[in-house]
């Protein structure tokens, strides 16, 4: 059922293009549009009049950042503050590709942000990446990841592909 390769026909038919934006609550949402503006180059923009609520809108790169303002939504559902958590770049992220990433960490550290740095390698491929928080302990990857090839894994009825998978998918091969 969950296990079973998709149909590359049905896959092909998807008509997504690209993200489009990301949102996040914040608990101020001016904190949070000065961090995306200064220190991720986000410019600001309209929202809707429809939107009724305290919030904003960015956008640079081809995508958006919308910003909530914590217990602000219509039904009143307010959720309550939380000291940043420790930097983990295994923990759920937004990931932006950067163009130089000795630029960026001179930029971090001149505005004093804390950040993790990890590298990822494949055989002769390395890629740098910069781990760090928005003020909401949201967390945002700066990497170089256009250095590794996207190589798609074809999984219906590729002889021997098992052997290639790592070893946690190769029970969900062939259903």
């Amino acid at each position: 059922m969950g296990s079973e390769a998709p149909d590359p026909a049905i896959a092909a038919s998807v008509p997504l293009v690209r993200l489009n934006h990301v949102s996040f609550q914040c608990t101020s949402v001016e904190k949070s549009v000065d961090f995306y503006r200064r220190v991720l180059g986000f410019e600001l923009i309209k929202r809707p009049e429809s939107l009724n609520f305290n919030g904003a809108w960015l956008y640079k790169y081809g995508m958006g950042i919308h910003l909530l303002q914590r217990g602000d939504d219509a039904d009143g559902c307010s959720i309550p503050t939380r000291p940043l958590p420790a930097i983990n770049p295994m923990g759920n992220h937004v990931s932006f590709q950067c163009s130089d990433m000795a630029v960026m960490k001179a930029r971090l550290r001149a505005m004093d942000r804390e950040f993790v740095v990890r590298k990822v390698w494949d055989g002769e491929t390395v890629v740098d990446q910069l781990f760090f928080h928005d003020p909401d302990g949201n967390m945002i990857e700066v990497c170089n990841c256009e250095n590794l090839p996207v190589i798609p894994l074809i999984v219906a009825s590729t002889p021997g592909l098992p052997e290639l998978l790592p070893p946690a998918m190769q029970t969900n091969v062939h259903g």
